[in-house]
């Protein structure tokens, strides 16, 4: 019967078709290619561990100064050079829409002052965006400023119409605006805290206005600027913050003892008094506070019953009232009572900042 299964029968017609026999089928091994590099595997897996060990995925990076940018917005508020740019894994490059080299796109942002600008980089992995604002005064726009400044405030002397003078003499500086609105917060804070000068703010905004006042000036890097942070950081209590402004000898070395005090000992760094600050308004807490710290040894006996005074006043805020409890606990160990002593030094257990200090005052009382 094998002829059977060469030959079919096609019906009922009584014939016969050869059906030819088929030749072996031969499967080739199938070849997974790279569609980097076109290299050659044998399967997905080995393609796959290929593919991300020698061609790892990587975006496009901008650097400025060593720190990576973002895709959001980045504001430069100081000028830079063509030097402090690098490009990372970038093979093309436009801004604001047109191609260009990496040399001249550095030199391009090193001339840039003012200004909104659109950065597109790209390579074989991905694509991306970068935002650059350019906020940087002019040098002679900021002295002009200062200028006001130094003719409008002498001493301490302060009020609501002052500051809307500074403000309406200082409008027409555009690049200057953050510094301007910096000031401008801080004397409104001083104001508030004092209940001077024809303020129509309550006592507890002047928080407010001081830190709308850090935030303005946060990127201005002038004398007067640096010397209303620390003055703001030291009526804060945050100390290491106030000691490292280097251009208010006196403020900065009161607040490197106040942080010692704290536990957190910051080094103040000391340079000659300059204009600016001798004019600068201040409030009257921290006014008294660093008139006294630099009293002498022998004066500081006398003044123990003011600080005890203030200490325990409505009128002065919880952290004036503290720097105050912690000069009258400093002063006061040699001459005052011991049940006084303690006293004084457990108003503070519930200081956050000074908390230890106090600790340490009871600790040496027992021993």
């Amino acid at each position: 019967m094998a002829w059977y299964l060469n030959f079919i029968d096609p019906g009922n017609a009584g014939g016969s078709v050869s059906i030819p026999e088929s030749p072996p089928v031969v499967l080739q091994p199938i070849v997974y290619e790279c569609p980097r590099c076109s290299a050659q595997f044998g399967s997905v897996q080995a393609r796959r561990d290929h593919f991300f060990t020698a061609h790892p995925y990587r975006k496009p990076e901008l650097l400025l100064r060593g720190q990576l940018l973002g895709n959001s917005e980045t504001v430069i508020h100081a000028p830079v050079q063509a030097t402090d740019w690098l490009l990372g894994s970038c093979h093309r490059v436009s801004m604001n829409g047109r191609m260009m080299a990496p040399d001249e796109l550095f030199q391009t942002l090193a001339e840039c002052r003012q200004g909104f600008h659109v950065l597109e980089l790209s390579n074989q992995d991905a694509n991306e965006r970068f935002e650059l604002r350019f906020c940087i005064p002019e040098l002679v726009e900021l002295q002009r400023l200062e200028d006001v400044f130094n003719t409008l405030f002498l001493d301490n002397e302060l009020s609501v119409d002052d500051v809307r003078r500074f403000a309406e003499a200082c409008k027409s500086l555009k690049t200057a605006n953050e510094y301007l609105e910096g000031v401008c917060q801080y004397l409104y804070g001083v104001l508030a805290k004092d209940q001077r000068g024809g303020t129509q703010l309550s006592h507890v905004q002047y928080k407010e206005r001081f830190n709308r006042a850090l935030e303005a000036l946060r990127h201005v890097e002038r004398p007067l600027a640096r010397t209303i942070r620390g003055i703001i950081n030291f009526s804060f209590n945050s100390f290491a913050q106030a000691a490292s402004q280097a251009d208010a000898p006196a403020l900065a070395a009161a607040a490197s003892r106040f942080a010692g005090w704290a536990g957190k000992p910051a080094k103040s760094c000391v340079v000659e008094l300059q204009e600016a600050q001798a004019r600068l308004p201040i409030d009257h807490a921290t006014d008294r506070v660093l008139s006294w710290m630099a009293l002498s040894s022998k004066r500081q006996e006398r003044e123990l019953d003011e600080l005890q005074q203030v200490s325990a006043s409505p009128l002065w805020t919880a952290e004036d009232r503290a720097k105050a409890l912690v000069l009258w606990s400093e002063w006061g160990r040699n001459c005052r009572s011991t049940d006084e002593l303690r006293r004084m030094a457990r108003r503070l257990l519930n200081d956050a900042i000074f908390a230890g200090y106090a600790e340490q005052v009871l600790e040496r009382m027992n021993q």
